[in-house]
């Protein structure tokens, strides 16, 4: 575990790379780069000692940043609605990589969305998976993450910046949107309905805040030249479908569910032995970690045992 490092971690005011931040500050001197559209959020992350430091993906001049030992890179848009904002994602970790030059290693936060989609709902992918994925609910991020990936590789190699590219799945937590499973919670609260894939469930390796925690400080210690690349995902795989059920379960809460020829949200199911052999195994399962998070996010819902 990382103490007594001076650590930039972007995107802090998300829902990834926050939590990350407000962990890492008990131990180290954290810095968080965010364009800090919300007032609120940098001022409850300054209020735990975290430093600030205005950062926009895509930038090339980034002189005012903070030296730091470490990088956790998670800070790019999610949503691009052309390419070109899209390569914005990869041309701006470029730039980062570059004013990061002489760190001891640097963390890129990539995804499991830039792997080709498998007919197999069941199909376990590793890390030498066919590539070119598409996400029916943002057009241009796989891409985007996809060229990402090849800019880090490149500027590892032409910088000698020990690097590991980690592929997130499924993310949740109390902070952002929360991910698929809290955003579950709040379809079912205010009546919206989840689209299914017609005959197919929808599976996934969610994976709770506080093992992506643990595991970014793991992976982080296996940085190299070149970078490795590993999925970062739970150890549990399950559906959206069951995920649903067990909310539905503990809450009393009801989902309204459609069918159509995609999911909301494709997934996939995530090979984490490579993973695991970096940085061991994750401490919640996905029951666990939905109860842990929606105890954080909504501890005005009751749950039951």
């Amino acid at each position: 575990m990382l103490q007594n490092q001076k650590i930039l971690v972007t995107g802090a005011t998300g829902q990834v790379a926050r939590p990350i931040a407000e962990a890492l500050v008990s131990n180290n001197e954290v810095w968080a780069g965010a364009r800090f559209s919300d007032p609120q959020a940098k001022a409850e992350l300054e209020a735990q000692g975290i430093k600030s430091a205005v950062f926009s993906i895509g930038d090339a001049d980034l002189d005012h940043l903070p030296e730091v030992d470490y990088v956790i890179h998670c800070g790019c848009n999610t949503d691009p609605k052309t390419s070109e904002a899209g390569m914005l994602n990869a041309e701006g970790t470029g730039f980062l990589m570059q004013r990061y030059r002489d760190v001891k290693a640097f963390f890129h936060m990539s995804s499991s969305s830039i792997y080709r989609d498998d007919p197999d709902p069941l199909a376990v992918i590793a890390e030498d998976a066919v590539l070119g994925g598409f996400s029916h609910y943002s057009h241009h991020y796989a891409m985007s993450k996809l060229a990402t990936e090849a800019v880090v590789r490149f500027q590892a190699l032409s910088l000698g910046l020990p690097t590991i590219i980690a592929r997130l799945d499924v993310a949740y937590g109390e902070h952002g949107h929360g991910g698929v499973p809290m955003v579950l919670v709040d379809f079912m609260r205010n009546g919206w309905p989840y689209q299914r894939k017609a005959d197919s469930e929808s599976y996934c390796s969610p994976i709770y805040q506080d093992d992506i925690i643990r595991q970014v400080q793991g992976l982080l210690a296996h940085a190299a030249v070149p970078a490795p690349v590993v999925n970062l995902g739970g150890d549990e795989p399950v559906s959206v479908e069951q995920m649903a059920a067990y909310i539905e379960e503990i809450t009393g809460l009801s989902l309204t569910i459609t069918e159509g020829e995609h999911a909301m949200w494709q997934m996939k199911i995530l090979d984490n032995q490579k993973r695991k052999s970096l940085a061991g195994p994750c401490q919640y399962g996905w029951k666990e970690g939905i109860r842990a998070a929606m105890q954080k996010r909504y501890p005005e819902i009751e749950l039951s045992a």
